[in-house]
């Protein structure tokens, strides 16, 4: 697959572009000035994404690039339908979030995003695998997973990221209840939150992994051993001024091995923004990598 040949089918998320169809409109409008071919899919509702990539890697088409229109709840569902190097994925953020194309060097950016599309070259990055859902971004338990577990989808069609803030409000009389246990490296921890990191961004701009990212084959875990109300606050306020891994009571590890999370009681889990999970999970890295348009440093 060469640049001059390309074709890209977009796989689109009305229901996440919303709020951002001029942005959609946009990149279109960017692309038709490119020499790629542009095909386009709209989802029809959960689940749908993963349907139309296994179609689309059942053409067997080796100049074909799966583009995601969405955010990262349409990348969660298109890597499902994934299942190794099938074909190359590119993205074009329309999410509320969109921590992925933060992560790729395209960030909120259409035009960037549509010169990453035309021009860049596939190149690998690492997945993960919790139980049998596979991941990029991250796992999560703890105080985001109770808010996930709590969204509303029409607010979050309505308000976007504050819709999580209302979550958590909502989610609050959990937070006193978050007896996590998680083995790394074959050594056991106790935590209030976990979260296994494939990305360096968390919930957007955020740095959570300064030193992780996809393309590197291992998992940073931050394991933050307190709970309740006030040491949500503080923690929030140092994800907001990326200086959570200099908190004294959250400890920072990395492993390329599998990882066991559990819990005394079934505990929520989410996994790239989305819910679903529930302790006991397995976590491990994926031994196939996934081919991904990444922007130009």
């Amino acid at each position: 697959m060469t640049p001059a040949n390309r074709r890209l089918v977009i796989i689109h998320n009305p229901t996440s572009g919303m709020r951002n169809k001029s942005r959609f409109s946009k990149a279109l409008l960017r692309l038709a000035e490119t020499a790629c071919e542009v095909e386009i899919l709209k989802t029809t509702g959960p689940g749908h994404a993963t349907m139309l990539t296994k179609e689309l890697i059942a053409r067997n088409d080796p100049d074909l690039v799966l583009v995601a229109a969405g955010g990262d709840g349409t990348v969660s569902e298109i890597l499902i339908g994934l299942k190794g190097g099938e074909l190359p994925l590119g993205v074009i953020p329309l999410g509320t979030a969109n921590v992925l194309a933060r992560e790729l060097g395209v960030g909120v950016s259409i035009e960037k995003a549509v010169e990453t599309l035309a021009q860049a070259e596939p190149v690998p990055v690492h997945t993960a695998i919790a139980n049998d859902k596979r991941f990029l971004l991250m796992l999560g338990a703890g105080y985001d997973s109770l808010a996930v577990a709590a969204l509303r989808s029409d607010q979050k069609k309505r308000y976007g990221a504050i819709a999580y803030v209302f979550a958590a409000i909502r989610a609050i009389s959990g937070f006193r209840n978050m007896n996590l246990e998680i083995e790394v490296n074959g050594t056991h921890y106790s935590a209030g939150t976990v979260i296994v990191a494939k990305a360096k961004y968390y919930g957007g701009p955020f740095i959570i992994a300064p030193e992780g990212g996809v393309e590197k084959a291992r998992l940073d875990v931050l394991i933050f051993k307190g709970s309740g109300i006030v040491n949500a606050i503080r923690y929030g306020l140092a994800l907001l001024l990326n200086r959570v891994s200099r908190l004294p009571d959250v400890e920072t590890l990395v492993t390329d091995i599998p990882i066991l999370l559990t819990s005394s009681a079934l505990f929520p889990c989410q996994c790239d923004g989305d819910g679903g999970l529930e302790t006991p999970v397995n976590i491990s890295l994926d031994p196939q990598p996934l081919m991904i348009l990444r922007a130009a440093i």
